[in-house]
């Protein structure tokens, strides 16, 4: 399951959506708070998190939630504006969805968070 965070009802859900059309059963969260929230209730398999957000940023829900489960893939999705600062804010090797992005890029980037995932809880 894919927990998708944004406070733009409109990105969540055609982020939502595409996820389902990909086939994947999704889980959606308007704010960090609720995103947090749904981590401690039921873990996702993965979390795309908006990086700018009103109340706590990307980057702080991205280090609370490490602290709940520190594998749990994070994919940031953010627009070209906030590249710089999430970079700064979370790190070179960060995995970001720039948008506007395509159904493709999505997908590639899923499987290649996901693999890494399985690959880490069987070492």
């Amino acid at each position: 399951m894919i927990l998708v965070v944004d406070d733009d009802p409109t990105v969540r859900g055609t982020i939502c959506h595409a996820l389902v059309e990909l086939g994947y059963a999704v889980r959606e969260a308007a704010d960090g708070f609720a995103a947090l929230e749904q981590v401690r209730e039921r873990a996702p398999s993965l979390v795309i998190l908006d990086y700018v957000m009103p109340g706590l940023d990307g980057a702080e829900v991205a280090r609370q939630i490490a602290a709940i489960d520190p594998d749990l893939p994070i994919i940031f999705s953010t627009g070209h504006a906030a590249l710089r600062a999430l970079r700064a804010a979370a790190g070179e090797d960060v995995k970001i969805l720039e948008k506007p992005f395509t159904l493709a890029e999505l997908d590639e980037l899923l499987h290649e968070r996901l693999a890494e995932r399985r690959r880490a809880r069987s070492v």
